[in-house]
């Protein structure tokens, strides 16, 4: 699936998730793709070997952005943030992982 593709249906489903209104998602994006970037610099980071200190600065960096989340949206929906975030990337995973099977069996039956 396009990145980009997939990027705005994340962005559909969280801003329907959280019930976003115009001006909060308007805050609320900006915020949440410096969060992303932040954690994808973490991932993909070569020098940090242990993979508990990569967990621990993504957990620090989680924590930070629940503050700056909370300034977007009530503190309610500032913690629901990312338990949608991974229900998102579940459910793609759920879609990839089916449409895998799907080709398997019809590639067997061919």
């Amino acid at each position: 699936m396009e990145a980009k593709k997939l990027q705005a249906m994340e962005m559909a489903f969280i801003t329907k998730e959280l019930n976003l209104t115009p001006d909060e998602a308007q805050k609320f994006w900006p915020v949440f793709n410096q969060y992303r970037n932040e954690l994808r610099s973490i991932a993909k980071n070569q020098t940090a070997n242990d993979q508990l200190e990569k967990q621990q600065k993504m957990l620090d960096v989680r924590k930070r952005y629940r503050e700056d989340f909370s300034k977007c949206v009530d503190q309610q929906r500032a913690n629901k943030v990312f338990g949608v975030e991974a229900e998102f990337r579940n459910l793609v995973r759920r879609e990839f992982q089916k449409r895998e099977s799907e080709r398997a069996n019809f590639e067997r039956r061919r």
